[in-house]
C-alpha cells in the first residue's frame, strides 16, 4: 500500500491520496493484471478512498461562513450545519458529502 507515509514520515495529504487512487485506476482499467495483483491493487483503491473521503468530511467539518465583522475588525465566523447553504455555491451541506456533486 504505497502511500501510508511520506518521506518525511507525514501522513499522505488528499492531492496525494487522490493521485494514488488515480493510479490504482488506471492500472486496473489499462493493464492486463493478473487476479492477484488486480485484487491487491483493488484494496489500494479502497484504502486510498475510504481516506479521501476521511480528509473530504474533516474539511466539510472545519468550513464555517463569514457572517460579518466585529468592531475591530475580526471578522465573524459560524460553523456551517447540514442543510445550510454553502457560500458562494448555492448549494446545501449535506450529510452525505455530495454537496460538491451537485453543483454540476
Amino acid at each position: 500500500m504505497a502511500a501510508k507515509r511520506t518521506s518525511k514520515g507525514q501522513k499522505p495529504t488528499f492531492e496525494q491520496r487522490l493521485e494514488a487512487l488515480e493510479s490504482v485506476v488506471r492500472d486496473l482499467e489499462g493493464e492486463e493484471l493478473p487476479l492477484e495483483t488486480s485484487l491487491g491493487r483493488y484494496r489500494e483503491g479502497v484504502e486510498h478512498l475510504r481516506a479521501c473521503r476521511a480528509l473530504l468530511d474533516d474539511a466539510e467539518a472545519r468550513l464555517a461562513e463569514l457572517v460579518g465583522e466585529d468592531e475591530e475588525g475580526n471578522a465573524i465566523e459560524r460553523p456551517l450545519r447540514v442543510g445550510d447553504e454553502l457560500p458562494l455555491t448555492g448549494v446545501k451541506a449535506s450529510e452525505d458529502s455530495d454537496a460538491a456533486d451537485d453543483r454540476g
